[in-house]
């Protein structure tokens, strides 16, 4: 799902203005207020549709799912935009991200899937031939099986460190604990991944 038809299904006002009413200073200031409101959301999809869909992935949302989870979390968005504080609105999303993805796993029976679209971080350079884009095609298969066996809370931040590039203050700040807590998840997330990526190669080699 596109942020534009995203966006598109996003809530509209609840109550049809007569001409009449709609003549009133008033009801001019909330219809313009309305329409003000609606192009924020729209814009607000629009910058952090990909940052949102590349985090449910990562965070263990079965592909099928994905969208899905994207949608719940830009409604939730739309509903609390007045209150999100302009700067801050990536750490919003990722919180909420990180809710209903949780809340996605739960709903179905968790089995190892094949990731089948290139969507998982950069995109594939359509140039490129098919034997680079197979290779590319299984690492991010390899990296995505890693992300899924990793413990919830080192997952959380090696994504938004390693992977989306937010700083350990930042980090912090999103999720509410001190900055040791995530140097020290994130040092324990890396010993995994490195554990993981090292048994998948060896593997690889051994075939």
């Amino acid at each position: 799902m596109s942020g534009h038809s995203l966006a598109s299904a996003l809530p509209g006002p609840l109550r049809v203005t007569t001409r009449a009413e709609a003549s009133t200073p008033d009801a001019a200031t909330d219809l313009r207020d309305v329409s003000e409101r609606r192009e924020l959301v729209e814009r607000f999809v629009r910058d952090n549709h990909e940052f949102v869909w590349r985090c449910a992935r990562r965070l263990g949302v079965r592909e099928a799912d994905v969208d899905d989870v994207v949608q719940e979390v830009f409604l939730a968005a739309s509903k609390n935009i007045d209150s999100i504080e302009p700067g801050r609105e990536r750490g919003y999303l990722f919180r909420t991200c990180v809710f209903a993805s949780a809340h996605a796993r739960r709903s179905v029976q968790r089995r190892r899937e094949v990731v089948d679209e290139i969507r998982v971080g950069a995109e594939v350079d359509q140039r490129a031939t098919p034997e680079q884009s197979a290779a590319e095609s299984q690492a991010r298969e390899r990296l995505q099986a890693i992300l899924d066996a990793m413990p919830e809370d080192f997952r959380v931040v090696f994504v938004l460190f390693e992977l989306e590039r937010v700083t350990m203050i930042d980090i912090a700040e999103m999720l509410g604990v001190p900055q040791g807590t995530v140097a020290s998840r994130l040092r324990r997330a890396r010993e995994i991944f490195m554990t993981q990526a090292t048994a998948v190669h060896s593997e690889g080699e051994a075939r």
